[in-house]
């Protein structure tokens, strides 16, 4: 059987060869302006290739360096892992490896005696800590330690006072942050304070440390 032939009138009335014509003619007369935003559309699509690349070339190096830092770290060898820290902070310090730096480089610091560095490194990750919290707790700790060392017993008191309150993950160290505070407290003459914290202590102490609570509690009150 023939296939039926589409007449003129059949082409002219056929939705989809009448709108591909009417394509093609704008085209052939547009063809500048097509042309142009083909090359644009390439050129994004390059660009987006490009940065999509570009951040995953910078996250392996982030975390390749982060971990020969984290390595020397742990072997002791603080200057050559403060080195290698002090790079990646500076130049990854939007990823997370390079804020979590700024943790490290604190410790290095503290360990080495260097107070006032330490403090400050500790924080610089705070302060870029709100997207990357895994060290949060440590810093506020170690920024405490490196206050007291400094005898600088009133600022260090409120950081663990502070960190009691707002534990974000070593819920367990909450009676060791109030211990703390009240110790520091105690060296800085703010005695209400220090009963303040007693006070709360008893509530989650039991036995024989309970009742040496009990104890200093009223020879404070004299």
């Amino acid at each position: 059987m023939a296939s039926k032939r589409l007449s003129k009138r059949d082409i002219k009335e056929d939705t989809f060869i009448t709108n591909m014509l009417k394509g093609w003619e704008y085209v052939r007369e547009h063809q500048g302006y097509v042309f142009a935003g083909l090359i644009a559309v390439v050129i994004i699509v390059a660009g987006i290739n490009w940065y999509v690349n570009s951040r995953e070339q910078s996250r392996i190096g982030a975390m390749s360096q982060f971990s020969e830092g984290l390595t020397a770290y742990r072997n002791g060898d603080l200057e050559t892992a403060e080195a290698i820290f002090r790079n990646v902070g500076d130049q990854y310090g939007n990823l997370r490896e390079g804020v979590y730096a700024q943790y490290f480089l604190g410790e290095c610091a503290l360990a080495d005696g260097r107070n006032f560095a330490a403090i400050e490194k500790y924080d610089a990750y705070l302060a870029k800590s709100g997207s990357h919290p895994f060290y949060r707790d440590a810093a506020r700790d170690g920024k405490g330690v490196a206050l007291e060392n400094e005898r600088r017993h009133k600022e260090a008191a409120d950081v663990y006072y502070e960190l009691s309150n707002d534990i974000e993950t070593n819920t367990f160290m909450e009676t060791v942050y109030l211990r703390r505070a009240a110790e520091n407290y105690k060296k800085s003459n703010e005695i209400d304070k220090v009963i303040e914290i007693m006070e709360r202590l008893l509530d989650l102490t039991t036995g024989t440390e309970r009742r040496d609570i009990e104890v200093e509690l009223a020879i404070l009150r004299g």
